[in-house]
């Protein structure tokens, strides 16, 4: 398949794990996949939940589980992190980027590495200073200035 990086695929999100991952069938094998560009609370499980993980996590249900979405990898970067999840953008069936919504509405950090130069990086650094200016989800408590 072809797309914007190495790697193209249109796959059902058989369930979420937290905010910034979750679990797709891919060639008939369950994947782990890993949202570039953002960083959600953590919601339990390997690690301590963290303020805004359960609603991080219950909002990435909502919007991916069960659905058909579109993944794709970022040109230059790996496929892969060090944990061995799929390391992919997310394009919903609306059309919507995945990560730029849930940093919009407050749900995740933008993530990107020094050496990362993503091609929606703009976008999300614009989209958190959106959530954060109008208190939206995690941004809403005076603590997170």
């Amino acid at each position: 398949m072809d797309g914007p990086g190495d790697f193209y695929a249109t796959v059902d999100v058989v369930d979420v794990v937290d905010g910034d991952t979750f679990r797709a069938v891919i060639d008939g094998e369950k994947v782990r996949v890993r949202i570039m560009g953002i960083n959600s609370p953590e919601s339990g499980g390997y690690r301590e939940e963290e303020d805004w993980g359960a609603e991080a996590k219950v909002y990435a249900k909502k919007k991916l589980e069960g659905r058909t979405v579109h993944l794709f990898t970022d040109p230059g970067d790996p496929v892969y992190d060090q944990y061995d999840r799929l390391l992919v953008h997310v394009v919903m069936e609306n059309g919507m980027n995945y990560a730029v919504l849930a940093v919009a509405e407050g749900m995740a950090h933008t993530y990107i590495l020094g050496h990362q130069e993503l091609t929606i990086g703009d976008t999300l650094r614009k989209a958190e200073r959106l959530a954060k200016a109008e208190r939206r989800g995690m941004w809403s408590s005076a603590e997170h200035d």
